[in-house]
């Protein structure tokens, strides 16, 4: 395979770096409209990987530097998506992405490309990292063991310990999913509610314990109730950096409406926007980690299903544990605990798509039950672990 992945930073770099091992990809370009900063992230050390000159805001920019390639993967910003796969119904290659844009907070603006992509014989493999993705794909294992699903239950930790606050993703995707009103799906009906409300205490697997769970956006819940037949979805967020940003918020540096100071008027969150600092660099967050600033951190997240089967209640958790931050900078020095796991499930579900006969558009949870079997095995393979729990005779509303 001949790939082009959209942006070049630190997701981009994990998934090139993964790619540029596997022996069924010839060539790997990477393409960013910053190469100063895109040199900082991705080492061309591989002969397979060539860095390029490439403006996802312009459909005629990407096709030219996508003709031939046979898979392009938007490593990028999610407002780019639709100008992505433009360009890939243009040279005929298939797509993916890591999220959806969702700029009514309901509606996945991807779907609406799936009767052309399926006309072009053409897979759209979308909302493909943890969360969303692997999230997606363990709602999907769990939701096919019951009868009938009632709720399913996502539940992420994000717990850092740094002296420092360090974005380790994207600070602007970071901000759009935290302002956002959270989607949930409720009684058959998509609602919104606030950002850091609903508070609930959650049990995570492992030795992360129970951690205090806030409502923030999840992509998930706007694709799920389409393919998983089930009655309620949420989505809620724990740890660390999750408290950080809720006093952040309950301060209102999140706020959208302008204050005035000294007769100039700015809306706090756009000038927190401008402050925030870049996600550092792998030289910059190696220096980090040996100065103590970042002293450790790590992701897992929880999907729990409730149902029953053989007419009887049952509850199934499946949890995902990456590794932590201190084992990431053994196997790639310089990652987040972030950028690793979404990188590294990327090219988990990238590896999928030459298999996947389905055409069309779709996310993780509509794939067959041996691609997801495969996915799952892969996922694994490069240290993921997977927990699985069940639970009889538990109350399903």
């Amino acid at each position: 395979m001949k790939i082009l992945i959209v942006g070049a930073g630190a997701v981009s770099s994990v998934i090139t770096h993964h790619l540029s091992t596997d022996k069924r990809v010839s060539e790997v370009l990477c393409g960013s409209n910053d190469l100063k900063r895109a040199r900082s992230f991705i080492k061309v050390h591989n002969k397979k990987i060539k860095l390029i000159s490439l403006d996802a805001a312009n459909i005629n920019d990407i096709v030219r530097r996508a003709v031939g390639v046979d898979l392009i993967i938007n490593a990028s910003l999610p407002r780019f998506n639709v100008n992505i796969m433009e360009a890939a119904l243009k040279v005929g290659a298939h797509y993916q992405d890591l999220a959806s844009e969702l700029k009514d907070l309901k509606t996945v603006e991807q779907f609406k490309f799936n009767k052309r992509f399926e006309r072009a014989g053409l897979t759209g493999l979308i909302n493909t990292g943890v969360a969303p993705g692997v999230t997606n794909l363990l709602a999907r294992e769990a939701a096919d063991m019951f009868d009938v699903v009632d709720s399913i239950h996502i539940r992420c930790v994000e717990e850092q310990k740094a002296s420092e606050f360090v974005f380790s993703w994207s600070a602007e995707t970071t901000f759009d999913d935290l302002t956002a009103p959270p989607l949930v799906y409720k009684n058959g009906k998509f609602k919104t509610t606030k950002p850091f409300h609903d508070p609930e205490d959650y049990e995570f697997p492992g030795q992360l314990g129970t951690k205090r769970a806030f409502s923030i956006y999840g992509d998930e819940v706007a694709t799920i109730p389409y393919f998983i037949k089930t009655k309620n979805v949420d989505f809620k967020s724990a740890g660390a950096d999750i408290e950080f940003s809720k006093a952040l918020s309950s301060l209102g540096l999140f706020s959208k409406k302008p204050v005035a100071i000294g007769g100039v008027k700015f809306a706090p969150l756009e000038l927190f926007k401008k402050l925030a600092p870049a996600v550092p660099p792998p030289d910059m967050m190696r220096t980090m980690i040996r100065n103590g600033i970042i002293e450790n951190a790590i992701f897992a997240l929880t999907v729990e299903v409730v149902g029953k089967k053989h007419n009887k209640n049952l509850r199934i958790k499946m949890s995902a544990i990456f590794p932590d931050l201190k084992a990431i900078n053994k196997i790639f020095p310089g990652g987040t605990y972030i950028s690793y796991p979404t990188g590294t499930a990327a090219y988990v579900f990238s590896a999928l798509i030459p298999n996947i006969k389905k055409r069309g558009v779709f996310p993780p949870e509509a794939l067959d039950s041996h691609v997801r079997k495969v996915a799952m095995m892969d996922l694994a393979n490069h240290g993921i672990a997977i927990d699985q729990r069940f639970q009889k005779g538990e109350r399903v509303n």
